[in-house]
């Protein structure tokens, strides 16, 4: 093309500034984005439809003049925030930037042990036979529980086990044998606990639930015989369900999501909402932390998955391949993947360093025959052994409500085992490398709470 013959448009040239390209295609209603097209090609295109698609010059500014009017449209994308909410967003960008740059050195680092193919090899399929030795090793009813066990979650040591059920009540196992630990918490919950997670901070460990009613907990775990009562409670968090808490890896902080059709970013210190943000047309029911602390995952009923840069608030992009809901996400702690369950049957793997404007997966795989109600990667110490190979997130576990729990090579992500054992419908699935092995446990339809673990 002969950019000698482009037209002048409000006695200019069509600009040389890609940004200002864009404003003008998007004034004449045409896409600013084609997949595929770089800067020269979308200034090209511009150049056609002026110059041969009719388009009077008067369509479209160039982009440098009405100053003011500029001035007024953009006060109108964005809502100051408060003091608090710039202090945190510097405290996550901080925090995530010593993360990111330590767990990228470290993959160097193992990028150079890398050992021989033939033993990577042997050493998987080492794992995937383990794997698929895991069977059912313990089950257990909770003694007053009434309803559904809604979601299981592994303690940070893995020595412990917190179960939300649907009649509103939180309890913690022992991972060795399901027993008790301690008395059941006081101060539960009206109706369904949604998302539980823990968190270790300063010699304790600390637990978060969140209930239909609308109402967050923090707990203080002890060993105590004693009832363990709430250290935090934030009444009327939302003002529907609450479906996940998520501690954030700063301590400080917590996320929350809500059928109200929002997600919350709270400060626990000061027992405020920092951050209220909407963008699902319908409930969100799932969510996830990455491991740096530097974007969230939220999962709507609307089969949407939004990607959040926590750091700007502002959303990277929309995943929309789900045909239904998304009822699962979870990240990898190599920082790059993520796993998504849905109500199509469905898991997605999707890899943040490939994803663009069309939004594409890596993996889909037809996981199960009915809906997907939880996805978790395998998080171990992350500790190479002598030959160079890391187990760290080797596979993914999946809960349906086909009344499975299957596990997946988080290789070549092809099904390694399938755990039967639940009457009915899985809710919930968690592991952990307690004792120097891979377990696994899951909560279901039929109040109880599974143990799986390989023979010894």
């Amino acid at each position: 093309m002969n950019f000698n013959d482009i037209p002048i448009i409000n006695d200019k040239p069509i600009a040389e500034e890609d940004e200002v390209v864009r404003q003008q295609l998007k004034e004449l209603g045409q896409p600013v984005f084609i997949n595929g097209e770089d800067d020269q090609a979308r200034r090209e295109r511009l150049f056609i439809l002026v110059n041969d698609a009719g388009f009077e010059t008067s369509d479209i500014h160039s982009g440098e003049d009405d100053d003011e009017e500029d001035d007024d449209e953009e006060e109108d994308f964005y809502t100051p925030g408060p003091t608090n909410l710039y202090d945190a967003r510097i405290r996550i960008l901080n925090h995530s930037l010593g993360k990111a740059s330590y767990r990228l050195q470290h993959q160097r680092e193992m990028l150079q042990k890398i050992p021989q193919f033939t033993t990577i090899l042997k050493k998987r399929r080492s794992i995937n036979s383990k794997l698929s030795q895991i069977e059912l090793c313990g089950s257990q009813v909770i003694q007053g529980n009434t309803r559904a066990v809604s979601s299981v979650r592994y303690s940070s040591s893995g020595d412990l086990i917190a179960c939300g059920t649907w009649d509103g009540s939180v309890h913690v196992l022992n991972n060795n044998d399901l027993s008790p630990s301690g008395k059941l918490l006081g101060g539960q919950h009206a109706e369904k606990v949604g998302g539980l997670d823990w968190q270790a901070k300063d010699s304790q460990q600390r637990l978060i639930s969140g209930g239909s009613e609308g109402t967050m907990n923090i707990w203080n775990i002890t060993a105590s015989d004693e009832v363990i009562k709430p250290k935090l409670s934030i009444k009327e968090a939302h003002t529907n369900r609450i479906t996940k808490t998520l501690f954030h890896p700063i301590g400080d902080f917590a996320l929350s999501t809500s059928f109200d059709q929002t997600w919350k970013l709270w400060d626990l210190n000061k027992v405020v909402e920092l951050y209220q943000q909407e963008g699902h047309s319908k409930e969100i029911y799932s969510g996830a932390i990455h491991p740096d602390g530097s974007l969230f995952l939220s999962g709507g009923l609307d089969g949407v998955v939004y990607v959040w840069d926590l750091r700007s608030g502002r959303a990277l992009m929309p995943l929309q391949k789900h045909m239904q809901g998304v009822y699962g996400l979870d990240w990898s702690l190599n920082g790059y993947h993520f796993a998504s369950g849905s109500g199509d049957c469905s898991v997605k793997i999707w890899d943040m360093r490939k994803l663009d404007h069309s939004g594409e997966e890596l993996f889909s795989i037809p996981a199960h025959t009915k809906l997907v109600s939880d996805v978790r990667f395998h998080s171990g110490n992350g500790v190479a052994d002598e030959d160079g190979f890391n187990t760290n997130g080797s596979c993914l576990a999946t809960s349906s409500y086909d009344g499975t729990v299957k596990i997946w090579s988080a290789d070549n992500w092809i099904l390694i085992n399938t755990l039967k054992g639940h009457n009915e419908k899985v809710m919930s699935c968690d592991i952990s490398d307690a004792n120097n092995a891979i377990n696994f446990v899951s909560g279901g339809w039929d109040r109880t709470v599974k143990l799986w673990q390989s023979p010894q």
